[in-house]
């Protein structure tokens, strides 16, 4: 089994959190399970911006259509809390395309009546709470509380110095308890901040549970292979998740120019 795991990050930039990644996920899998830890080229440079984001989001569409194209690859995950292409990739995709918050907002619904969200800065807090209500768990979310070390690319500092570690622990175990405040009974965080509370074997704070996120979204990968290997069904094809005639697909990358596609 080989799963594609879509970070954002920079390749380059980001490479300390990257292995982080990689290591908590292999720690988890199966015997004969690869999950390949990829990031982007460029990585984030403001993705709470609307706009920036849509230029974020188009190597994760350019790889997941090179996988159709080549195949390669049991499932694809796309992990980052902003669900960059999720619904393009569902209609393009017959393998299983998991979502990082997808899976971690109903991952903490079988583990307390309300979650929250630890967001990497004050402007993503309206964007989770988007995203979450669009998952219909309005009355689930109790609160999304940005973490106060909110430079994302400074906080690859926080795998290689272990005082900017100590100081983003303290920045979640504070954030987490004013999640609990606020009715929080799960919380779960975007990004490193995640991660290196996993790293570092933190997954409770006042008993209150903070979600080991990728490893999650690795292991849910997994059993959405599994089940499509049992089933031969990964998506609906009605409605949202559709997909595109072969002739569509065929007109649209002659006509858009879609190296991806062309091949189809």
């Amino acid at each position: 089994m080989k799963i594609w795991f879509q970070l954002l990050s920079s390749e380059t930039k980001m490479k300390s959190f990257i292995a982080a990644v990689q290591a908590l996920v292999d720690r988890a899998v199966e015997p004969g399970t690869t999950v390949e830890v990829r990031g982007t080229s460029e990585g984030v440079l403001g993705d709470q911006y609307r706009l920036f984001f849509q230029y974020d989001q188009k190597e994760v569409i350019q790889n997941g259509l090179r996988i159709r194209r080549e195949g390669g690859y049991d499932a694809f995950a796309i992990a980052n809390s902003l669900d960059p292409a999720l619904v393009d990739m569902r209609e393009m995709l017959d393998i299983p395309v998991l979502s990082f918050m997808e899976n971690s907002c109903f991952t903490a619904c079988t583990m307390g009546e309300r979650f929250a969200v630890i967001a990497p800065n004050r402007k993503m807090v309206p964007r989770y709470r988007e995203i979450v209500l669009s998952y219909g768990l309005r009355d689930r979310l109790a609160t999304v509380e940005p973490i106060l070390f909110d430079d994302v690319r400074a906080q690859e500092l926080a795998f290689t110095d272990p005082e900017v570690a100590a100081q983003v622990e303290r920045d979640m175990i504070a954030a987490t308890r004013r999640c609990a405040e606020k009715g929080a009974e799960v919380v779960f965080a975007a990004g490193p901040p995640g991660a290196l509370m996993a790293q570092r074997g933190v997954f409770e704070v006042d008993r209150v549970p903070i979600l080991d996120t990728y490893t999650h979204l690795a292991k849910a990968a997994e059993m959405r292979v599994r089940m499509h290997q049992l089933t031969g069904v990964a998506v609906s094809r009605r409605c949202l998740y559709e997909a595109p005639a072969p002739e569509l697909v065929r007109r649209v990358a002659q006509a858009y120019n879609i190296q991806e596609l062309l091949q189809d």
